[in-house]
């Protein structure tokens, strides 16, 4: 199964209408906050309830019932998503194909059941649904276990609009026969909004791409007049992130991008119970993104070479302990001071400081380790709010790491715009933390600041729609690249940070041999602080303009 383009389509064109779920869920975690039928937020005030409004609550017809934890690979959200997938259709239309389709959809029951963790979980979870649905038949549960693989199979995460994974939702063949890629063409949006809202989609109404899915000899349109089972729920929308050709397949990616070939595959296998063989997996020798995800640096008497280097064993031992401290720090049985103490040790010494090898930039390691640092650094100053002088220098350095990981994620997204969702959310983390820093400056100073700042050649990036990549060379040659006092800005974010001081800029990994001349931080310092701020959050909204849409909630 696989879903064509039947027509040229360009970058940041939607693919889609907005569809309707088959059936969804909310996590747990959230049924307490977020309303059971529309995933909106519901209200502060008494009386609880499961539903946001009577709207939602008379839509919602499916059973409420609270399964219990069953396996720790079959999640009460699974469950509950199959009893409404099961409640919602009816029975005979979909005992055709079972149990290896349904409702059009491929189950995977022969490989799910053949895993013995997953059968004796799925065959409870049946049994279970069918005591609530129908009591009088507990021993044919074809039909129950079929509906709970093809959630297992097609379902996929649910994300607000500020990222935060709500809960799952299957859709029909219009999304789920979207195939995956780890270099993926396009992505896809969540629409969260009640039935009563006043919320419209008129924005897509639109004439969309020809889209065709294509079983063997087998055509449909994705663009029938078929909706999802039930008419409330997420609504998705796929999206292109890339230039699509006539006649090419439309794939999306299914898992984190940021990793490298091994850790996707069994990724994807642990989860959906397949081997991707996409350009990206199968490329040999290795793409420049994984090469890079993997890679490590060698230093020699002050010359630097990346790539892959003997010397295996060093390397886990760097990832471990880096690993280690991130684990100890989410899980809070370390402090955050020692948390960066650690981390850091590792990034800028390497093992026992008697190794040549250190993480690549954009190791995959060393990601998750610039997003924990950013982290430590804004919870030490917070903790030292008493303290404003080290609030603001643990702010900075956090700051620091912010605009750092967002520099690292330019150069994935200039290898493959498949990272531009990553992309945009480093580079707005890394603009709210600058803006932050900017005000506590401010407060620092005379807490005043009359002249405007703004950048009048980026701000023209708003009305004159140019080609991405001239947009996005504009803000970096502007903010970062060639600006006259990038690099003071850069010495006074990094100032007290060993390992950043390395790196002449943040989108520029050249190892400098020696620490950077530090400069003294001026009051002008503070209007740089601002535009740099404002050059990232621009940045972010092109890339989240490329991924959502202009109309999207994303975009400032």
């Amino acid at each position: 199964m696989e879903t064509i383009s039947a027509e040229d389509v360009g970058i940041g064109v939607d693919l889609s209408p907005a569809l309707s779920p088959l059936t969804f869920s909310l996590y747990d975690s959230f049924l307490s906050s977020h309303c059971s039928s529309c995933f909106s937020l519901l209200p502060p005030t008494p009386p609880h309830s499961l539903y946001c409004s009577p709207s939602c609550s008379l839509t919602d017809s499916s059973p409420t019932v609270f399964p219990p934890d069953l396996s720790p690979v079959l999640s009460t959200s699974d469950i509950r998503a199959a009893l409404r997938l099961l409640d919602s259709i009816s029975i005979s239309s979909s005992s055709a194909s079972l149990p290896h389709r349904f409702e059009g959809l491929l189950t995977n029951h022969h490989r799910l059941m053949a895993d013995s963790s997953f059968s004796v979980a799925i065959q409870r979870a049946a049994s279970f649904i069918s005591g609530v649905l129908r009591s009088d038949d507990r021993e044919n549960t074809v039909l129950e276990e079929a509906a709970i693989c093809s959630v297992l199979t097609n379902a996929v995460e649910v994300h607000d609009r500020t990222g935060v994974a709500l809960g799952i939702a299957v859709y029909d063949s219009r999304f789920s026969w979207i195939n995956h890629s780890c270099s993926p063409n396009a992505c896809y949006r969540f629409l969260i909004s009640p039935p009563h809202s006043t919320t419209t989609t008129s924005s897509f109404q639109k004439t969309l791409p020809r889209i065709t899915n294509t079983v063997k000899e087998h055509f449909s349109s994705i663009t029938s007049t078929h909706e999802g089972t039930v008419r409330y729920g997420p609504k998705v929308i796929v999206r292109s992130i890339k230039r699509i050709k006539s006649g090419e397949e439309i794939t999306v990616s299914y898992i984190d991008l940021l990793q490298p070939t091994g850790l996707r595959q069994s990724d994807l296998w642990s989860k959906y119970r397949f081997v991707c063989n996409c350009g990206r997996c199968a490329a040999s020798p290795p793409a420049y993104v994984d090469s890079i995800l993997e890679g490590v640096v060698a230093l020699e008497h002050e010359i630097t070479t990346v790539g892959h280097h003997d010397g295996a064993a060093t390397v886990g031992k760097m990832t471990n302990h880096i690993k280690e401290a991130i684990d100890d720090f989410l899980s809070d049985d370390i402090n955050p001071a020692t948390c960066c103490e650690k981390i850091e040790g590792v990034l800028h010494h390497g093992i026992l400081n008697s190794s040549s090898l250190r993480l690549h930039p954009s190791h995959h390691v060393a990601l998750q380790a610039y997003i924990t640092l950013a982290s430590a650094y804004r919870i030490r100053s917070i903790d030292s709010e008493t303290d404003f002088g080290r609030a603001f220098e643990m702010g900075r350095i956090g700051a620091a790491y912010s605009l750092f990981l967002a520099g690292v994620s330019h150069h994935l997204v200039s290898a493959d715009l498949s990272f531009a969702i990553s992309a945009a959310n480093f580079w707005t983390r890394a603009g709210e933390s600058l803006l932050e820093l900017a005000c506590k400056f401010l407060m620092e100073s005379s807490g005043e600041y009359d002249d405007v700042v703004k950048c009048s050649k980026c701000l023209m990036l708003v009305e004159n729609h140019r080609e991405i990549k001239e947009n996005f060379n504009q803000i970096l040659k502007c903010a970062i690249a060639d600006s006259d006092s990038s690099q003071v800005t850069w010495s006074f974010l990094t100032r007290g940070c060993p390992y950043l001081q390395k790196f002449k800029s943040s989108i520029d990994f050249s190892f400098t041999g020696t620490n950077c001349e530090r400069e003294e931080p001026s009051v002008d310092q503070r209007v740089s602080i601002l535009l740099l701020s404002f050059h990232c959050l621009l940045f972010a909204d092109l890339l989240t303009d490329l991924c959502y849409g202009q109309k999207s909630h994303s975009v400032s």
